[in-house]
């Protein structure tokens, strides 16, 4: 007979943190981000480190599921502030309609200095794209259909705040 050992989710996911910079730990566990969120590593890389607002300082993001309502999300800390964002995880993303980001099958780092926000007219059909300039790297999540990246938010820092622009269908 095999003996199955059943340990909560967020148990699991809390012993991961190892893996993750310890300012970054530290700063999650002392804004008690732990409480309410487990970090989850769904897609590979674990988590994206870059200088997402252009201070020279590496911040991190990490996909982090709600613990009440399971809802997934991107959680960002900023390395040289320690200030948090939440996009998901019952949170809607600024200028889009969900808040919930467990249709994601891929995360990159986005570097590229101008991206396409699709653009949806009344009926929610896509009406175009506008160009949009990018100045510091940005987070890129996707999901995957038949082996290409279908459809996506791009999360950025506009040099006041993280703002998230649709990319695709």
């Amino acid at each position: 007979m095999k003996l199955v050992l059943l340990v909560p989710f967020f148990w699991i996911t809390s012993l991961q943190g190892s893996w993750l910079p310890a300012w970054f730990t530290q700063s999650f566990n002392d804004k008690k981000l732990n409480e309410r969120y487990a970090i989850i590593k769904p897609v590979k890389p674990n988590f994206l480190e870059a200088d997402f607002t252009g201070d020279k300082i590496n911040d991190i993001a990490v996909q982090v599921i709600d613990k009440k309502n399971r809802k997934r999300g991107v959680l960002i800390i900023n390395g040289g502030t320690n200030k948090h964002y939440i996009f998901g995880a019952g949170y809607k993303f600024a200028s889009e309609d969900f808040d919930d980001t467990n249709w994601v099958d891929g995360w990159s780092l986005y570097k590229s200095k101008v991206a396409y926000k699709t653009l949806f007219d009344a009926d929610g059909d896509i009406s175009g794209s506008k160009k949009v300039k990018i100045a510091h790297v940005a987070v890129s999540i996707y999901a995957i259909e038949d082996g290409s990246e279908l459809a996506g938010a791009l999360i950025y820092w506009n040099g006041t705040k993280y703002v998230s622009i649709h990319q695709g269908e």
